[in-house]
């Protein structure tokens, strides 16, 4: 995992504390594990989206957008590294 791929997981995942019901404990969430059935809800999904937009400046394409962004923490990263050009879903 590069540099940009921590400090997109950083961000997720203290959003993710600051705007679940998560708390600390996504802290420790694997990487992979689907955030959905941990017991992230779509209302803090929309507020932990709007909190990594806002941490990282970017705006998420409306396509990307959705259920399937919250599948894991490292999808959400990679959807975050391919529209920010910082590396190709290949280097993921």
């Amino acid at each position: 995992m590069d540099d940009n791929a921590r400090q997109y997981d950083r961000v997720i995942r203290e959003a993710l504390v600051a705007h679940s019901d998560l708390g600390d404990a996504a802290r420790e969430v694997e990487r992979d594990a689907d955030l959905y059935a941990i017991g992230l809800t779509s209302l803090h999904s929309v507020r932990v989206l709007l909190a990594v937009e806002d941490a990282l400046d970017v705006e998420i394409p409306e396509q990307h957008v959705g259920r399937a962004l919250f599948s894991s923490i490292g999808h959400f990263s990679g959807v975050l590294l391919d529209i920010t050009g910082a590396t190709s879903g290949a280097e993921r």
